[in-house]
């Protein structure tokens, strides 16, 4: 019968790296654990304010899509409706342009592609409703170079009350993702025409949470408490803006 000893040198290094292991593990661990937020604005913070929601894409219309099949429509919507729920219980007069997973190009006034037609009839709803202001939800991607992330908050050029929300809403989700980030990034918000900046008559955003073809911003918006985390950023946002 072979009988096998084992030195107390390589027990002495066994332990050193499986140390190493549950070191590095719990490292991962606290990096990936969500915080979630609990401070809320007063039941009647928003007290007259109507603000329209408006989760991009949607039905057919996936947006962009990660290489595991992770889709924006999803992440977008799961935003937008805990926004709603959080001014909701602050008194606002909050509309969501879509509660469900469908595209709103059939409620369009318009002859015009599909797409177009779907952006039309947002920006309908958000004049029709004589919005204070509208957040439209969106998340980014650049396959060919998917070492770009973080949130990025455009408004149109030329609307200063934009561009002040829009620096409110990018302050915030900033530090909300550098609290993840090993390497931090401090992205700026942007001015830009598009179309649902353009024709509408309200102040409002598009803010792109994040890149969906960064690993980083991958492992955060596939995460619930997270896609929370960032609706009450931009909810806390809101009440800066409109009180500031």
């Amino acid at each position: 019968m072979d009988i096998f000893y084992i030195s107390k040198k390589y027990i002495k290094k066994l332990i050193i790296l499986l140390a190493i292991i549950i070191f590095f593990n719990i490292l991962i661990y606290i990096r990936n654990d969500i915080d979630v937020p609990t401070f809320k604005y007063s039941s009647n913070y928003f007290i007259n304010k109507t603000i329209v929601i408006d989760p991009g894409h949607g039905g057919v219309d996936g947006g962009a899509v990660s290489s595991g099949g992770l889709m924006e429509k999803d992440i977008n919507l799961a935003i937008g409706k805990y926004l709603k729920e959080l001014l909701d219980e602050s008194g606002a007069n909050c509309i969501i342009t879509r509660d469900k997973d469908i595209e709103l190009s059939k409620l369009s006034t318009i002859k015009d592609t599909r797409n177009r037609r779907d952006l039309n009839a947002r920006v309908n709803i958000i004049n029709h409703n004589k919005a204070d202001l509208f957040i439209s939800i969106h998340v980014n991607s650049f396959p060919k170079d998917k070492s770009i992330k973080g949130p990025i908050v455009f408004y149109y050029n030329q609307s200063e009350p934009s561009k002040e929300l829009a620096k409110y809403i990018q302050k915030r989700l900033n530090t909300e993702f550098n609290k993840y980030y090993r390497y931090k990034k401090h992205n700026k918000s942007r001015g830009g025409t598009y179309y649902i900046l353009k024709n509408t008559k309200s102040p409002g955003v598009i803010v792109e949470n994040g890149f969906i073809s960064n690993k980083e911003d991958y492992n955060l918006l596939k995460k619930d408490k997270f896609r929370y985390s960032i609706a009450y950023q931009i909810y806390m946002a809101i009440g800066e803006y409109l009180n500031g």
